[in-house]
């Protein structure tokens, strides 16, 4: 970052990615309505940069262009130039990149979107070079050919904003409403079957993303129809990513993706959606098959969190660069030299080579540098091997005297609540209280939008948004399920309501946002799951787990309302909707509920839940016996006979018919 520079109004900002742009020589603005008024005064288009801290690219375009002094003074001379962190601002951020999805037919970060004083936009890009070269325009030629095209034919330009303005209201109130199909299931396990890739696992050939929402959807698919041939693909795909260079063998977690069809050669940033998805797929997989190397791997996620990753009060950080000293995964790899200390054997299993191990994703030339991985035959032999184990540390303590990628350190409700909720769910199925602890620690610690509202490191100008309300919420769902403490059951139930009164339009379908964010051009609806599960999906996993506790209808109805809204593109495109039709899998199948009817510390309480809780049960969610009446008005709906004189016991009942008590815990299996 040039310090000779002055700083500019992102140095007022809380966000990591700002505050990398607080001294470049671009006049830059945060997203405000003071922004769009200057552009308004003086006549001019507003540039708006989108991006994240962790962005390799971002970072490429910013070096190019947004520190160099001549592409700076042209943007301060003719447009207004925005910066948008996409974490902190993702409804922003969506809209931009429907607008250039729209446009060139592709989309990602950096995003360049140009847009008049009403923040209509005009231009969409993303990624330019400071220079043209070839066919790729550079990006000083392309703000001189847009300032002159605004100033010399301005109709064109607005008619352009006022159409792609229409086109996103249009889009926002179309209404895909409709039956589900009857057999999505079979659509969806069967486009997964064409899709796989036997040989290194996966669902695509390059770049491989891990997805694991999909693969909790296929678990929950093969369980109900015992298709062996399912778990296989799963299995083969988490071994495989666990195997690849993909995973960092030496400080634990999952990179973002991989550049290619074996998962060695992987986009080196770690974000924290993808330990949370993967430690839920990792977890169900244990309980699926109790392979032992599944629940090694959440606990390797756990100790990565713990070191890298956790906030001096338990909040979890965002993200971790793939950058350092600017070059992308130099943190990571090894050369030959700096591993010779090992064994011929372990350098074997690791396929370290002389001549390195990989090849360069750019170029395609080979590497004299080496990502540790290891081959699917041999991952469960290094993952119990005592010298490796050994050595992993060594190598840990050695890479960490390098100079360490940033670690974006903002706190947002959303992904902690996916992460916290992740760290529940494996608390309880490997019973184990550390789990437990840290996500307990962690949901005291992050802004709740029910309590401040607000979120997002504690700026109170960013309105709480549908997916902070359903992930938290969806969280504290699952707290309850694990501890009994009832406050988190409170919690879920007010963030449902909040859902429900703020976010939901007569259909019942879900805005990103509340009526009241007004400095947006377009409330936006989004069903789609990404690289992670959207508002939408986990607002019907929580109205789904919520309804089966509690026996209200409205939340029932509320879940389906969620599923049923995109009914339509359900039938067109099933496999963008998995994490939306995990939910729809307890909706039309049922739920299960499992009733502790005891002291929750008690001896056979503690030994039922402990099998219980171990086994693959998707469609079950867990009841307490309340600890208090005021506890007990929470459950006033279903009727659960608890009876406090009775021995402990433990009830399994679908649509609140119980079974026979059952207080026997050689009955009871794991």
């Amino acid at each position: 970052m040039p310090s000779k520079n002055a700083a500019n109004q992102l140095v007022h900002e809380q966000s990591p990615y700002l505050l990398q742009h607080a001294h470049n020589p671009v006049l830059w603005h945060a997203w405000t309505d003071e922004a769009f008024a200057k552009a308004q005064k003086e006549d001019k288009p507003v540039f708006v940069s989108i991006g994240y801290a962790t962005c390799h690219w971002c970072h490429v375009m910013a070096h190019e262009s947004f520190e160099d002094e001549t592409v700076a003074a042209f943007l301060n001379e003719h447009f207004i130039s925005i910066k948008v962190d996409r974490e902190e601002r993702p409804d922003v951020d969506a809209i931009c990149m429907d607008v250039c999805q729209s446009l060139t037919g592709h989309g990602g970060w950096p995003l360049s979107i140009m847009m008049d004083a009403d923040r209509r936009p005009f231009f969409a890009g993303t990624y330019y070079p400071r220079h043209s070269r070839g066919n790729h325009l550079g990006f000083l030629d392309l703000l001189q050919r847009l300032c002159s095209v605004w100033q010399t034919d301005r109709k064109r330009v607005l008619d352009t904003a006022r159409e792609i303005t229409n086109s996103l209201s249009e889009q926002a109130a179309r209404d895909f409403r409709g039956d589900v199909p009857a057999d999505i299931m079979d659509i969806i396990a069967d486009h997964h079957r064409r899709m796989f890739d036997d040989v290194h696992g996966g669902f695509s050939v390059k770049p491989k993303f891990p997805s694991p929402h999909h693969l909790l959807l296929l678990l929950r698919i093969a369980h109900a129809t015992d298709d062996k041939g399912l778990i296989a693909m799963v299995c083969t795909t988490l071994d495989a990513m666990r195997a690849g260079g993909v995973y960092d063998h030496v400080g634990f977690g999952f990179h973002r993706y991989s550049t290619d069809r074996e998962w060695l050669v992987p986009h080196f940033e770690k974000m924290l959606y993808d330990q949370a998805m993967l430690m839920m797929a990792y977890t169900e997989a244990w309980q699926l098959t109790k392979d032992e190397l599944y629940r090694t791997v959440v606990l390797e996620l756990a100790d990565f969190l713990k070191r890298e990753m956790t906030s001096s009060d338990g909040s979890f950080y965002t993200a971790q660069d793939a950058d350092s000293e600017g070059v992308e995964g130099k943190f990571y790899v090894w050369s030959y030299e700096e591993l010779s200390e090992l064994s011929p054997e372990l350098l074997s299993i690791l396929n370290i080579r002389v001549d390195g191990n990989f090849h360069d994703e750019a170029t395609g030339n080979a590497v004299d540098l080496n990502i540790p991985h290891v081959n699917m035959s041999r991952l469960r032999e290094l993952v119990v091997n005592k010298e490796w184990n050994h050595q992993r540390l060594v190598l840990y303590t050695k890479r960490a005297s390098r100079v360490w990628p940033l670690t974006d350190d903002k706190v947002l409700t959303d992904w902690n609540g996916l992460m916290i909720g992740a760290l529940a769910r494996a608390g309880r199925a490997l019973n184990n209280e550390m789990l437990t602890s840290m996500a307990e620690r962690a949901y005291g610690a992050i802004p709740h939008p029910i309590q401040f509202h607000r979120t997002r490191n504690g700026n109170s100008s960013i309105a709480p948004m549908l997916d902070d309300h359903a992930m938290i919420g969806w969280a504290g769902l699952e707290l309850y399920q694990s501890t009994s403490d009832s406050q988190y059951l409170r919690d879920a139930l007010a963030n449902a309501d909040v859902i429900l009164d703020n976010y939901a339009d007569e259909t019942g379908a879900l805005f990103s946002v509340t009526r009241d964010v007004v400095d947006i051009p377009i409330r936006q609806k989004q069903g789609y799951d990404g690289a992670y599960p959207c508002g939408n999906s986990m607002s019907a996993l929580l109205f789904v787990g919520l309804g089966a506790i509690t026996n209200e209808q409205r939340l029932r109805d509320a879940a389906r309302a969620c599923v049923t809204t995109y009914g339509s593109s359900l039938a067109r495109s099933a496999p963008g909707y998995c994490m939306l039709l995990c939910a729809w899998d307890t909706i039309s199948n049922g739920s299960s509920e499992i009733v502790f009817n005891g002291v929750f510390e008690a001896p056979f309480i503690a030994e039922a839940r402990r099998r219980i809780f171990a086994s693959y049960q998707p469609r079950a969610y867990f009841v307490h016996r309340p600890r208090n009446d005021e506890d007990a008005t929470l459950l006033q709906n279903s009727s659960y006979p608890f009876d406090l004189s009775s021995v402990d016991s433990v009830l399994i009942c679908n649509d609140y018919v119980c079974e026979l008590p059952i207080t026997d815990i050689d009955l009871i299996s794991d």
